[in-house]
């Protein structure tokens, strides 16, 4: 495009420049200053968890429809407890001073209003079996495990399990979840065996869970969670005993309140890396302090205007300002560099400003769209804070190139009007350009057979590509946390346990759900199905007995404790542990049954202390005597995003659906509907949402991409050949990340339509500077030589600048987000590899095929003339 005209035109309007240039940096300043001293009185508050990234669903909007009716979920508290010195936790000295220290964690609780509700503790639980077994002895007036033993065991008691459900499933949480995988029983189950030696069990640790109070505000619940952390800090300090905690609250909270300072940092460091490469292009203060202020303005307006419309802010903002400052210092580099060339012809720095946006307005341009679409493509996406994140980076590209244009133009205007900058002479590279050109003359088919090989090993990688997400990979893997986290993953076996929901609402024609013996049945159904699902936590066993807290076990529990409550309510458990109708004749009524035990304040479980009635009001709502929803919560080991997926799916096909005859929703059709919810279900909507996310913006960044080119070529064929390396380039990207052992994760999902948009542009200048060459030159090898050393040099700068703004990510503590800062600079790289050493000889093969058509039609009325 011949930018001659509008060069004489934007010239026209040097005067009008010249005069609002101040008003343009009052302006600009007024802005800058309004939105700094927002972000300074209501700095923006980072909120980072699973629900901020979970879409809208079915599953989600019944899991929130069906729990306004029950407690609020509990978030736990893990307390990992050891010994200073590596030694066994569980002596009754150690038990003993838990026990004291549990006394000074339950006083802090009382002081936040009861803040933890549910106490599962190791000093807890023995006591429960006290008050129960020993009439109340306490825990305290013991001195060693042989006493405690003879206090709450019986003497006929063995050291083995039997099929009782009920004590199964206690057992199985107890020391799976509790206890430390090197737990050793044996000194316990001699000394029940015959009465002598030492009865103390043998760990290194023990695991405390506190229940937070889930009423509380997710703020308040963070900080109350933040004292206990540093009341264990201290008591670990003081004492023998060393207590690690974490929560998902305590990740959450740790990973918002580092975001600001990792932000802060992440801005200085992009800030530096902007100034060492204004300083290497240009040796002028002012060409060094002009972009540094106007990239800062850019900065202020993104995040100033996100946080002035209340947009909800999570880690992913950290990658906006690197993202921005890589982005928008190249528009910089080029207009300064192109108004230093002007200035000797048009001295007035306002009219060689304006010329050098004209010059410049076609590339800037495609380079500001297709980066900016690629960004935008992103609104597509199920996931909330992606979508802002995308917003954020248009809106912050957008902002940088009306800064480098209008108002580093404007400085350049106001100050620096007396100067004519010295225009450093171009770099050219002759030596690498003509080796790359011998080399695209002489290799073409190696060329080719090496950019198909790599493309192929890339969609072999491609499709060994995982999904994941995890709060984990938003954290600095150094901090305390992290390591209580680890720990617990290596010393517990219920550090992989996931929980997830099975929900019962009425059919829609219905207002309840009929609590009679057909609803019995899908319970118990429901019981053999978790039973043989592996995935379910205590069923791999010789005696599975699935951990699980719903209606039915709570039914079964009450029968197996008191006879007499089954006989009022017509149910039994028989032999094989299921609960049945005793009498068919006579029926039975799950909702009467469910109301009885809601009277009942006795102890339910030993484990955590809850009621007959707390455990009925966890999983079960009435309305008097009827049935109005019932909610079943299943642990089961998921450690991995991959487990987690095909744990959701092993639960769908469960449940089966309407259609399929046999399965529970079938047999439940007439009576009410069922859902899988929970955080699992979120995680897998999560999942779902990234690959949702990751196939639109691409699809999008392509449809835009491919317009730009049909109305910048007026073709066909140059629009495939320019697009060609662009689409190689995301191959290969697809397929370093599978080199590299990255996954598909809230960011990386934006690097295919990033390759996209960022290649196009780097194709588009190669391909108009070759046509322009070309015009010029006979000869198709000396226009590739001429388009390198001028266009493709410039590009490799270009390419640099872009790449280091990215690579300032790698110095964020987050490894989400060190990963997307290796992986778009890795874009940027074979964007410029590919637009340098394959476009040219796609682009060399298209253009003499032209020469091969002409030449064909020039000849062919000769031939006809010989004939």
């Amino acid at each position: 495009m011949d930018t001659a005209k509008l060069e004489e035109t934007m010239a026209s309007f040097a005067d009008k420049f010249r005069k609002a240039s101040v008003p343009i940096l009052v302006v600009t300043s007024l802005i800058t200053v309004i939105l700094l001293a927002n972000l300074y009185s209501s700095p923006p508050q980072f909120n980072t968890d699973l629900d901020a990234f979970s879409p809208e669903s079915e599953s989600k909007d019944a899991h929130d429809r069906i729990h306004e009716y029950f407690p609020n979920e509990t978030r736990p508290l893990f307390i990992d407890v050891e010994r200073n010195d590596g030694g066994n936790v569980l002596t009754f000295d150690n038990i003993l001073l838990m026990q004291q220290h549990l006394i000074e964690i339950e006083q802090l609780s009382m002081s936040e209003d009861n803040s933890v509700v549910v106490w599962t503790t190791t000093p807890n639980i023995l006591q429960l079996a006290l008050d129960e077994e020993s009439n109340g002895t306490n825990l305290s007036e013991l001195s060693s495990w042989n006493q405690l033993l003879d206090e709450i065991v019986d003497d006929d008691v063995e050291c083995r399990l039997t099929n009782d459900d009920q004590f199964l499933s206690a057992a199985t949480y107890a020391s799976s979840a509790l206890l430390n995988t090197d737990l050793d029983f044996t000194p316990t189950c001699d000394y029940l065996s015959d009465g002598t030696g030492d009865g103390t069990p043998v760990a290194s640790s023990t695991l405390w869970v506190l229940e937070i109070d889930p009423d509380m505000s997710e703020e308040d619940r963070k900080e109350v969670q933040v004292e206990l952390r540093e009341k264990f800090n201290k008591l670990s300090e003081d004492s023998g005993l060393d207590y690690g905690v974490v929560s998902l609250d305590l990740l959450s909270h740790d990973i918002d309140s580092g975001t600001f300072v990792n932000l802060a940092l992440l801005v200085v460091l992009a800030l530096l890396v902007v100034v060492v490469l204004l300083i290497f292009t240009f040796r002028s203060v002012s060409d060094v302090a002009f972009p540094l202020f106007g990239l800062s303005c850019a900065l202020i307006w993104t995040y100033g205007a996100l946080n002035l419309f209340n947009v909800k802010f999570t880690a992913l903002e950290v990658a906006v300002a690197p993202l921005v400052l890589g982005l928008g210092i190249d528009y910089a580099i080029h207009l300064q560099r192109a108004q230093a060339a002007l200035r000797e012809q048009y001295p007035d720095p306002a009219e060689s400003w304006l010329r050098a946006c004209a010059k410049l307005s076609v590339p800037l341009s495609l380079a500001v769209i297709t980066t900016v679409s690629a960004f935008l493509a992103n609104i597509v996406s199920p996931l909330p804070p992606l979508t802002t994140f995308g917003l954020a980076l248009a809106f912050g590209v957008i902002c940088a190139f009306i800064t480098s244009t209008v108002v580093v133009g404007a400085l350049h205007v106001v100050i620096d009007s007396s100067k004519i900058s010295k225009v450093s002479k171009a770099i050219t590279l002759p030596v690498f350009t003509n080796n790359l050109v011998k080399i695209q003359q002489k290799q073409q088919v190696s060329i080719f057979l090496v950019v198909l090989l790599l493309s192929g090993i890339s969609i072999l990688g491609a499709a060994s590509l995982d999904t994941d997400f995890d709060l984990g990979d938003f954290v600095d893997p150094d901090m305390e946390i992290m390591g209580v986290r680890e720990d617990l993953a290596e010393n517990y076996d219920s550090a992989g346990w996931k929980v997830i929901y099975v929900l019962f609402e009425p059919v829609e024609e219905k207002v309840y759900i009929e609590g009679d013996s057909d609803l019995l049945n899908e319970l118990r159904g429901l019981h053999g199905d978790l039973e043989s699902n592996h995935d379910v936590v205590g069923t791999d066993g010789k005696l599975p007995s699935p951990s699980y807290e719903g209606p039915y076990v709570i039914l079964r529990d009450a029968i197996l404790r008191d006879v007499a409550f089954g006989e009022a309510h017509n149910l039994e458990v028989f032999a094989d542990g299921g609960v049945y109708v005793n009498n068919y004749s006579r029926g039975c009524d799950l909702g009467f049954a469910f109301q009885s035990l809601m009277q009942n304040d006795t102890i339910a479980d030993a484990i955590s202390g809850e009621t007959w009635s707390q455990r009925v009001h966890n999983s079960v709502y009435l309305e008097d005597s009827n049935i109005i929803y019932l909610r079943n919560e299943v642990r089961v080991e998921a450690s991995t995003s991959v487990q987690s997926e095909q744990v959701v799916k092993d639960f769908e096909t469960m449940l089966g659906d309407e259609s399929k005859s046999g399965t529970l929703r079938y047999n439940l059709a007439s009576n009410s509907e069922l859902y899988v919810t929970g955080d699992l279900a979120m995680l897998q909507s999560v999942l779902d949402g990234i690959s949702i996310s990751q196939i639109k913006s691409t699809a999008i960044s392509l449809i835009v991409s491919f317009i730009v080119l049909i109305s910048l070529t007026r073709r066909i064929l140059p629009a495939v050949v320019i697009l060609f390396p662009v689409g190689v380039a995301s191959l290969w990207v697809v397929g370093s990340m599978a080199v590299i052992g990255l996954k598909w994760n809230v960011l990386t999902v934006m690097v295919t339509a990033l390759t996209l948009g960022i290649g196009i542009d780097y194709s588009i200048h190669m391909w108009r500077r070759f046509e322009v060459e070309l015009s010029r030159r006979n000869n198709h090898w000396d226009a590739l030589r001429a388009s390198i050393s001028t266009t493709g040099v410039a590009l490799i700068m270009s390419a640099l600048t872009t790449a280091l703004g990215f690579l300032v990510l790698m110095f964020s503590p987050m490894p989400v987000i060190q990963d997307f800062g290796l992986i778009t600079a890795i874009t940027v790289l074979f964007s410029l590899v590919l637009a340098l050493v394959l476009l040219p000889v796609v682009m060399e093969l298209s253009a003499r095929s032209k020469e091969e058509q002409v030449i064909e039609k020039e000849f062919e009325p000769q031939l006809d003339d010989l004939a």
